[in-house]
């Protein structure tokens, strides 16, 4: 494959807590065994990714393919949306961050399954979630995510993993410090609207799904499909550090925690979410958006690059 249908692989040595810059040899071999250019650019910092993806959009690429983590994906995809480019261009990953879980969600979770699939190039047309909210100015921005956007305790635990813990793994990390985040206050104030149903109280947190994991493995949101036109939302409510810690084991048990007495989920198509104080917004395990904001589902906004699910599909 040549030309601007090629895949333009755009690498974050960073992901992983820096375990992939040690991997890109392995990485560009690989590329090569199946069959691809060693097309591939390197980011420097937070955004470059979206950067370099809106170069290649304008100077004519067609596939743009993020090797990092969650994170990455969620830069490619922004740049994407953006340009009003995704009746063109078309988006795939190879995983290799922390989480990994855009990736495994859509049956390409090892770098192997993303390469096969590249090879293939067969498409699944996923949404996105939109979010206006507000930048740490208090400027209005426009984002989009494909995993989650979560507000209050439990998306500052992702916020708060130093760089060595992101080695331990794809959960582990997260799992600790849920125990360290632990000792300060976990609840607050929120003002919730739900599809125009109010449900204002005191949250743990709230966190709006478009895809079914978080958090490296953690199910909270089991069977939400990124391509059914419809966002989960999960209320944690005032939930005392015990019930914390059942429901982070519920999520990793298959997603009991959803029985627990104070966890409810909502299908939705647009949520506004208010805090009673300064409250940052985690899109897909990256910081820089701050409540108020309006979420909306946007129906079949990235052509991923990804099996199609059911018999035959590589995530069967």
């Amino acid at each position: 494959m040549t030309g601007t249908s090629a895949p333009f692989f755009i690498v974050n040595p960073m992901s992983g807590g820096g375990r992939t810059e040690r991997r890109i040899p392995k990485l560009l071999a690989a590329m090569e065994r199946a069959g691809f250019a060693p097309d591939a650019v390197q980011t420097e910092h937070q955004w470059h990714g979206y950067e370099l993806a809106r170069k290649a959009i304008e100077d004519g690429r067609e596939t743009l393919v993020a090797c990092g983590g969650d994170g990455t994906v969620y830069e490619l995809a922004n740049a994407i949306i953006d340009l009003g480019a995704a009746d063109r261009v078309r988006l795939g990953t190879v995983p290799m961050g922390t989480g990994k879980d855009v990736a495994k969600c859509l049956g390409i979770g090892r770098p192997a399954l993303a390469l096969q699939a590249l090879r293939h190039g067969t498409e699944r047309r996923i949404d996105a979630g939109r979010i206006e909210c507000f930048d740490p100015d208090g400027a209005p921005i426009v984002r989009h995510f494909l995993l989650a956007a979560s507000a209050g305790w439990i998306p500052e635990i992702s916020h708060s993993v130093p760089t060595p813990l992101k080695r331990l793994g794809d959960t582990s990390p997260y799992v600790i410090m849920a125990f360290v985040k632990m000792v300060g206050p976990m609840n607050r104030g929120f003002e919730v609207g739900i599809d125009g149903e109010e449900l204002h109280g005191s949250y743990n947190s709230i966190s709006v799904h478009n895809m079914e994991l978080w958090g490296g493995d953690l199910l909270v949101a089991p069977g939400a499909a990124p391509d059914d036109g419809q966002l989960d939302v999960v209320r944690w409510g005032p939930l005392a550090r015990p019930a914390v810690l059942k429901a982070i084991q519920g999520q990793r048990a298959g997603g009991a925690h959803l029985e627990m007495e104070g966890i409810d989920r909502h299908a939705a198509t647009r949520v506004v979410l208010a805090a009673d104080r300064p409250t940052q917004v985690d899109l897909d395990g990256e910081d820089g958006a701050y409540l108020p904001g309006t979420i909306t589902v946007v129906p079949g906004a990235i052509r991923f690059i990804a099996p199609l699910p059911g018999p035959g599909g590589l995530d069967t």
